[in-house]
């Protein structure tokens, strides 16, 4: 996740978050939500105190309950694979849509986009008419199933997205049928510059292996991304130069690392890292999506590229932020044990198929706090259907929601229903 502070004080972190699926040419990391039950946990962060350097790891065995008492909104629903999301002056939201998923070789039917939330009646959302206006739209999708037969469905395309302070903004996209041209170089996957009056405009970088997030490093001038297909954490310049910052080595069970959420620490300059933990090859003769346990978050110092850890014993950790004190704020796509693959031949839009998690266990994602002064972790949201991405503001989290299939069916808490991009406000005050 990616965190810069405006001139109001208001963070954009992007995004998306996020998946997690590999593929010979390059491994696709895209996670996501649905219909949701919340649960949340009152917290005083403006309490915790700043730590000293350099900061144990914190190992999580497990969190427990949500403690009582933090006010939870859902601000938008009927979202099609929220990601992204920038917080600018006055309450308005940019967010980031990745789309539905289908492939099709007409423009007019796609359906990712960027758009302007505006809350025009006061009333705490963005559902009513006119409160949604599309800055780019038409955007192509894609599906890690039937594209590159994941096991998974899980929904690429426009991803993270991030705001410099100045009107500038940057967003990644992925486009795998535009993805390499006859000599092999890519075209596709690229970080664009984004502004919200005339649209998309010149391509900042562009790369072999998908970029999940982004993180905007204000006094370095340095925008922070990592790659999830190359295990890679790369620092670029407004002028498009690369350097190599870190390359992420395999996990304990031998997976790949598979980097999906970043944030600057601006306590201490760091960059953190969410690590989702890659598929397990050979697990008594079935693949399976993950090893519960081994994902984290480590801290690399951008100008050695040194690594420590941060918080192990993660799940699924697909998004990470924090705040001017150096609070910690984990999002996990599901804490549960990996669900079955699918089937490559699955009708994703069969409106009579059987509900499938679609080799996630859903409404099991959670959102966490680990305090700058090393306390005890506190959970603010669980139940959760496959978070994606969370954006820090100055008294609130937002957290996208729904990844996957937008009306496809799968078992929620009351029973089969179908999968629903959402955007949430979790209040910290």
């Amino acid at each position: 996740m990616k965190g810069q502070e405006d001139p109001a004080g208001a963070r954009g972190l992007i995004p998306t978050a996020s998946f997690f699926s590999a593929h010979p040419r390059k491994r696709y990391l895209w996670l996501g939500f649905g219909l949701l039950a919340l649960s949340f946990a009152m917290v005083v962060v403006a309490q915790l105190r700043k730590p000293a350097d350099p900061r144990p790891a914190v190992a999580i065995e497990n969190p427990g309950g949500v403690a009582p008492g933090v006010a939870a909104t859902r601000v938008a629903t009927g979202l099609q694979n929220p990601r992204g999301v920038v917080v600018l002056p006055g309450g308005r939201l940019v967010v980031v849509e990745a789309g539905d998923g289908i492939e099709t070789n007409d423009p007019a039917l796609e359906t990712g986009r960027v758009s302007v939330f505006e809350d025009t009646n006061d009333d705490g959302d963005y559902d009513d008419p006119g409160e949604i206006e599309p800055i780019i739209s038409q955007i192509p999708s894609y599906n890690t199933l039937t594209q590159f037969g994941t096991g998974h469905d899980e929904v690429g395309g426009l991803g993270d997205i991030v705001w410099l302070g100045d009107g500038r903004m940057f967003l990644t996209r992925d486009d795998p049928s535009e993805g390499y041209v006859a000599d092999g170089s890519p075209s596709g996957i690229n970080v664009v510059e984004l502004d919200i009056e005339s649209g998309l405009g010149r391509s900042l970088i562009v790369r072999s292996a998908t970029m999940n997030a982004l993180a905007w490093d204000r006094a370095a001038e340095t925008l922070y991304v990592v790659e999830s297909g190359a295990n890679r954490l790369i620092a670029v310049t407004m002028d498009g130069e690369i350097r190599s910052v870190a390359e992420f080595s395999e996990l304990a069970q031998g997976q790949q690392a598979v980097p999906a959420g970043v944030a600057v620490d601006p306590t201490t300059g760091d960059v953190l890292v969410a690590l989702f933990s890659g598929q397990i090859g050979d697990y008594f003769g079935s693949v399976l999506s993950f090893w519960p346990g081994d994902a984290k978050v480590v801290r690399v110092d951008p100008a050695t590229g040194r690594q420590t850890d941060a918080i192990t014993g993660l799940t699924t950790a697909v998004d990470v932020a924090v705040d001017d004190t150096g609070n910690i704020f984990v999002v996990e796509l599901t804490s549960l044990w990996p669900s079955a693959r699918m089937p490559r031949n699955f009708d994703l839009f069969d409106p009579d198929a059987a509900p499938d998690p679609g080799g996630y266990a859903r409404f099991a994602g959670s959102v966490t706090l680990y305090p700058a002064d090393g306390g005890k972790p506190v959970v603010l949201a669980n139940k959760l259907d496959q978070p994606t991405n969370i954006t820090l503001s100055d008294d609130a989290l937002y957290v996208s929601l729904g990844q996957g299939t937008p009306g496809r069916m799968v078992i929620g808490p009351t029973g089969s229903t179908p999968i629903t991009g959402e955007l949430h406000r979790i209040a910290l005050d």
